[in-house]
């Protein structure tokens, strides 16, 4: 049985707008290095077949550095990687698949037609097809042999109706493939099965956008008739977090740090982390120090305050107007009270306000 590796949507080029200069060339940077770290272990592990969903690239003309520079790359694998452009770097006539040297090991589908390349274990059989433009609609109809494995790598999505090579679940159930390699959609679909087809789509192995937050994976295992064993291993890619933190409560900027140390993830020095401040805050934290202890946590940081200063309830206490009767009704009870009914005409202050005022009540108002 071949073991294999399913990578999509690396976007290389791309370029991380959403980040400082320096952050974006370094964002780059180990876009390169982690390609080189799966090369690597897929060598260790003596693979099969490397398959690339399409969007190597994030452009169908990135610059020939770049791209020399990729293909140098995947020229390290010592199994061969099969790559099936998509609607990022689909193929044209000035397309790098087309215009630059390849490394002996790539083979690109350049077909708009499913076409099948033969492992030399001689019982795996390997088809793709190629974007030829920004969308596409490719049949995945194709003579497979059933006695052998079928694979098929494609950029496309599965029920889509955006014209970027939509898959119904039907035509997946009747291909006769034994495992289809997707691309395209940018979150990891899990594995699914349709009929005898089990298919996938790992996501974005190196995400560009504040949008695409969370760990990216890439797919590797093995595949057999009947048996698709492959399982998400996170990359080295940069990727991206939010996340936001409740000022109720707190009191100092130190217990805004211990509220931090939770949400850190497993690997910070490569995730770029955008923190937002909710809730109703007692204190002024100080931003400026925050940000600058998240930018030595980070490879990137960001802070955004939305908390809110408390409401104060005796805003009316000397308006002459029903708002002002109300206040000082209610204030004269809660000063004679004792803790308990305190807090209970507090509440009952903040609604009749919140009434009056014609707005939502918040529970976030305190005298």
């Amino acid at each position: 049985m071949p073991t294999i590796f399913h990578i999509a949507d690396l976007h290389i080029g791309a370029s991380f707008d959403s980040l400082p200069p320096e952050k974006a060339s370094a964002a780059i940077s180990m876009q390169f290095s982690a390609l080189d770290k799966l090369i690597q272990r897929a060598n260790d592990c003596d693979a099969d077949a490397i398959l690339i969903a399409g969007d190597l690239f994030d452009s169908p003309t990135p610059r020939a550095d770049i791209a020399s520079a990729v293909f140098a790359t995947l020229g390290k694998s010592r199994c061969p990687i099969f790559l099936s452009p998509g609607n990022h770097d689909y193929y044209f006539s000035q397309s790098p698949y087309a215009t630059l040297p390849l490394p002996s090991c790539l083979t690109v589908f350049d077909d708009r037609i499913l076409t099948p390349v033969e492992l030399d274990d001689g019982r795996t059989v390997i088809w793709g097809a190629a974007f030829q433009a920004a969308k596409a609609n490719i049949r995945l109809n194709a003579e497979v042999d059933p006695e052998k494995i079928n694979i098929c790598v494609l950029h496309g999505e599965l029920g889509g109706d955006n014209g970027y090579n939509p898959i119904s679940e039907r035509a997946a159930m009747i291909s006769g493939f034994d495992y289809i390699a997707l691309g395209h959609n940018h979150t990891y679909s899990g594995m699914f099965r349709a009929g005898d087809t089990v298919l996938s789509c790992p996501g974005c192995f190196s995400p560009t956008s504040v949008n695409e937050i969370g760990e990216k994976i890439y797919l590797t295992g093995t595949v057999e008739k009947g048996a698709v064993d492959l399982h998400p291993v996170r990359t080295d890619a940069l990727c991206f977090q939010r996340c936001s933190i409740r000022m109720d409560g707190m009191e100092s900027d130190k217990a805004l740090a211990e509220a931090l140390k939770p949400l850190l993830p497993q690997h910070p020095e490569s995730t770029c982390c955008a923190l937002t401040l909710t809730g109703t805050r007692s204190f002024e934290p100080s931003a400026d120090l925050l940000l600058n202890a998240l930018q030595n946590i980070f490879f990137h940081a960001t802070l955004r305050d939305e908390s809110t200063v408390p409401e104060n309830l005796l805003r009316y206490l000397d308006d002459e107007g029903l708002r002002g009767e109300v206040t000082r009704d209610l204030k004269a009870r809660i000063d004679a009270s004792d803790e308990v009914d305190a807090d209970n005409l507090t509440l009952a202050l903040e609604y009749v306000l919140a009434a009056l005022d014609g707005r939502p009540m918040t529970r976030e108002s305190k005298l």
